[in-house]
């Protein structure tokens, strides 16, 4: 009845075409240095994309009217999701257009008023829904889901469901259409969109039993508040005279609401038509037999809209066991608290881990262990701001094990969207944790297996120079000369042994994070002493180039295991592409560090075999390797510890040609 009453104020939304841009009028002069500078993902079908030569859609028609009227200068930037996330992470942009929220950009990012609401449903060929919706958690499904997404983090939970991953919403539809999934879980904006466009809405069903809402921001730089205060003002002027409207129906046409006003016509014309009945008959008793007629025809219409309120009610009713099922079924632990922090529900692995047997309905969720240290600190913000806390991990003991957990916190809405509690899922990797752990220690055997047969050479070398002074000595031990060169020369090769069995043995040896001031020349010198013998016996100008003034605030032995590993790589690069190209001469490696404003730039470059776009893109992906004996933990381990230490990691790489890794960290000029 809510729904009904909602939908009786809805105005008719109208599909109209809409307005575009061309190219150049998203791209203005880059040389004011008073523009905005927002990138957006031209894969956003309606909300912005590319169709027919130009960019076009709500967003972007949205966020012109709102910088013309806020009189702000903007250039709107066409770019990947991804790209845009990485640029904007170097300052190269101003903010994203059409982004969703996410807890990774709240230290450099604030998020506009929400410019667009739509929901999370689920898509499906009309005549096979119900069957895919009855075997979810039960037997196997093929559900494509847009990567990283706050949807694929959910459904994932769900038993025997298998996953085709896209980077997009337009492509997770096109996964669907081509008959690479039996569902999608996605935006229904877009869905409905695409439909359309293709004249295939006929054939495909989006349920209306499981949705869960999803607003679309403009994300700027946490320097541009000023600038997103004036779009949220103008946003809210434009809400308030109507234009926003306008915008909206030109570019978007609810399905949804859309439906529910055809109902309501119906339903209307339907009283209408009773009322017009009985008003006859009162007025037309003569008639008694046609009015007979007609009430058993309205009978009949009445019947058939139980019979539809019936299985309304078998639906809602479906879709409640469904999440039911999901929440029981899935292997992660979850606890459902109201907003004064007490507890609603647990599934059986939240029991489990915190060894009850029976649900404390009621009880202050912070009286239960581990639950205590999670929410610490952290409830209050899910709570108070509705903001949701991603992938913090912990290690838990308790009754002789160990575990390692990774949690999520989510605000928990109703459908008028106001905060009714929030939701804790906690997942179990100790596995995952103990086999990287297994791998990395491989890695770094590896590593010093290569740096043994390199520092045995530089050993050698002074270890003769000793044993000549030491076999001259009862000739020439009167001779003064001879006495002042042993004096020089034998300490200083000892303390050069002393020096190579010394950064041996602090690569090897496992020390808890000691973050302190460290020298940079000293560190890439120490590094380099290691592979010295071993880039020159394989034919590789190896060069070292460092400021001694270059100071940073970092664990000196993670940096320094970082660096290893890249020059591991960089020989590795360089070998495979002798294979390749039967090259014997002419390959070098560059170590070299540079001072910045504000920061030092350590920089790895080789020319070696190099990456293509593709590697490139997987490069930091877990297990992901083109070496053949490789296992794809060096680079995702090495971007871990430099991040652990506040720096950042940038590859650039051309195939056949080389790579060049450049690490940046806090200058330390204390």
């Amino acid at each position: 009845m809510k729904r009904l009453c909602i939908v009786l104020v809805l105005i008719i939304f109208i599909l109209i075409t809409p307005g575009t841009r061309s190219d150049a009028a998203l791209s203005a002069d880059d040389n004011a240095s008073d523009r905005i500078r927002i990138a957006f993902d031209p894969s956003l079908p309606p909300y912005q994309f590319f169709e027919e030569g130009v960019y076009k859609g709500f967003n972007l028609d949205l966020i012109q009217t709102l910088s013309e009227n806020a009189e702000l200068k903007i250039d709107l930037i066409p770019m990947p999701y991804n790209e845009s996330v990485e640029r904007f992470k170097l300052k190269e942009i101003d903010g994203i257009l059409g982004i969703r929220y996410s807890s990774q950009f709240e230290e450099q990012m604030e998020f506009s008023d929400s410019l667009v609401n739509s929901t999370i449903s689920i898509i499906a060929l009309d005549e096979k829904i119900e069957q895919y919706k009855t075997a979810l958690g039960i037997e196997p499904v093929l559900i494509a889901v847009e990567r990283d997404s706050v949807e694929f983090e959910f459904v994932k939970n769900v038993k025997k469901a298998n996953f085709n991953q896209a980077f997009s919403q337009q492509a997770v539809f096109e996964l669907l259409i081509m008959n690479r999934a039996d569902m999608m879980i996605g935006v229904r904006h877009v869905a409905e969109y695409m439909l359309d466009k293709y004249n295939i809405e006929h054939l495909y069903t989006i349920s209306n039993s499981f949705e869960t809402p999803v607003d679309f921001y403009l994300g700027m730089d946490a320097s541009k508040r000023s600038v997103l205060q004036k779009l949220n003002a103008s946003l809210r002027d434009l809400k308030l005279s109507g234009a926003y409207e306008e915008i909206y129906n030109a570019w978007i046409n609810d399905k949804a609401i859309e439906n529910q006003r055809r109902i309501e016509r119906n339903l209307l014309i339907m009283a209408l038509l009773i009322v017009s009945v009985f008003f006859i008959a009162a007025a037309a008793g003569y008639i008694s037999i046609q009015l007979k007629r007609k009430v058993n025809d309205k009978t009949r219409e009445l019947s058939s809209a139980n019979e539809a309120l019936e299985r309304k009610i078998i639906e809602i009713r479906n879709a409640t066991e469904l999440k039911d099922l999901m929440f029981e079924s899935s292997p992660r632990s979850i606890t459902i608290v109201d907003r004064d922090g007490r507890i609603s529900t647990m599934n059986e692995p939240a029991l489990a881990l915190c060894g009850l047997s029976q649900i404390p309905v009621g009880e202050k969720v912070f009286t239960l262990t581990p639950f205590d240290k999670m929410l610490e600190g952290n409830l209050e913000n899910v709570l108070n701001e509705g903001e949701s806390l991603m992938g913090k991990e912990m290690d838990y003991s308790a009754a002789g094990r160990r575990w390692a957990l990774r949690y999520f916190i989510y605000p928990l809405k109703d459908d008028e969207q106001q905060l009714r509690g929030a939701i804790l899922t906690i997942e179990d990797y100790t596995q995952e944790k103990i086999l990287r752990e297994q791998i990395a220690e491989e890695e770094k055997n590896r590593a010093l297996i290569q740096m043994i047969s390199g520092i045995a050479h530089e050993i050698r070398n002074p270890l003769t120079s000793i044993k000549a002074y030491v076999d001259l000595l009862p000739r020439k031990k009167d001779n003064e000369a001879f006495q002042k060169q042993l004096v020089q020369v034998v300490p200083n090769e000892v303390e050069r042994v002393s020096r190579l069995i010394e950064n041996l043995i602090d690569y090897v040896r496992p020390k808890s994070r000691n973050p302190q001031r460290v020298q940079v020349h000293e560190l890439l010198e120490s590094c380099m002493l290691l592979f010295r013998h071993t880039a020159t016996s394989k034919g590789i100008d190896f060069d070292m180039s460092a400021d001694a003034n270059l100071y940073i605030h970092v664990d000196k032995d993670q940096i320094k295991q970082v660096i290893i590993n890249l020059l591991l790589n960089a020989i590795d690069a360089i070998n495979e592409k002798r294979e390749k190209t039967q090259a014997a001469d002419g390959h070098w490696i560059r170590l070299h560090a540079t001072n910045g404003v504000g920061h030092v730039k350590i920089s790895i470059e080789d020319n070696g075999i190099g990456m293509s776009p593709d590697e490139l893109e997987n490069v930091y992906e877990l297990f992901y390797t083109t070496k053949t004996k490789g296992s794809g933990i060096g680079l995702p381990l090495s971007k871990q510890i430099i991040e652990d230490n506040r720096g950042t990691i940038q590859i650039v790489s051309t195939k056949h040609v080389g790579t060049t890794i450049a690490l940046e960290f806090g200058s330390d000029a204390s």
